[in-house]
Order: C-alpha cells, then sequence, then structure tokens
C-alpha cells in the first residue's frame, strides 16, 4: 500500500507543479480538508479547489513546486517541498492523509525565505 501512497503522492506533486487543477481534484476526496499555516480548515473540496485554482491563476507560470523529500507511512504521506511564487520562495512541509486513493486531509506548513537563502540552498 505504501508504495500505491507514494505514487499517488508523486502524482499530486506533478499536478500542482503544473498548475493542473484537473489533476489535483481527481485526487481529493470529497471531504477532503485543508489546514493552512494558520490552522484555518477550508473545506469542502470544491472550496478548496477555487482556492489553489485562485492561487494558480494569481501565480501563473511563476508557480513552481519542487519536492525535496517525500515520505510514506501507511495512509500518510509527507512532502517536504519548496514553492516559488513570482519572486517569493517558501519552504514547506504538507502532511496528506489518503483514504479509498484520494486526499481525504491536508496540513499545510510554510515558511517564507529570502532570496539569498534560496540561492545558497541550490
Amino acid at each position: 500500500m505504501s508504495q500505491d501512497i507514494r505514487t499517488l503522492t508523486h502524482a499530486y506533486i506533478t499536478a500542482f507543479h503544473n498548475r493542473d487543477i484537473e489533476g489535483v481534484a481527481a485526487l481529493m476526496h470529497e471531504d477532503f480538508v485543508l489546514t493552512d499555516p494558520e490552522n484555518e480548515a477550508l473545506g469542502p473540496r470544491e472550496t478548496v479547489l477555487r482556492f489553489i485554482s485562485g492561487l494558480f491563476e494569481r501565480a501563473g507560470t511563476t508557480l513552481t513546486f519542487l519536492p525535496r523529500t517525500v515520505l510514506v507511512d501507511g495512509a500518510r504521506s509527507v512532502i517536504e517541498f519548496g514553492l516559488t511564487i513570482d519572486q517569493d520562495y517558501l519552504e514547506g512541509i504538507d502532511l496528506i492523509e489518503w483514504q479509498d486513493g484520494r486526499m481525504i486531509s491536508m496540513r499545510a506548513h510554510l515558511t517564507q525565505r529570502n532570496q539569498q537563502i534560496r540561492e545558497r540552498d541550490h
């Protein structure tokens, strides 16, 4: 099962990086809830998809979502990533819970970094 979750997690990474809202939607359970960095829950699925779609539209082609580490434990996965939107560089961790091959919840944790840190790390 953990290999399936790993494959699904990488499918999410690819869809998000490519700003593919249909691909992201296909991986979300109907009861999906996103908990943002301020600990506010956003759901259900359609509300989260509108939020992500708005992010994709604002970012345009400047969005990159690049994983550093992907960990899987049973029905949970963790993505450590770098996210660039325009001139903003953020580092984050997404904690994802999977149910029946779809994401049922995600806790997103983000820290904004400046350009010098980004260039030093790469």
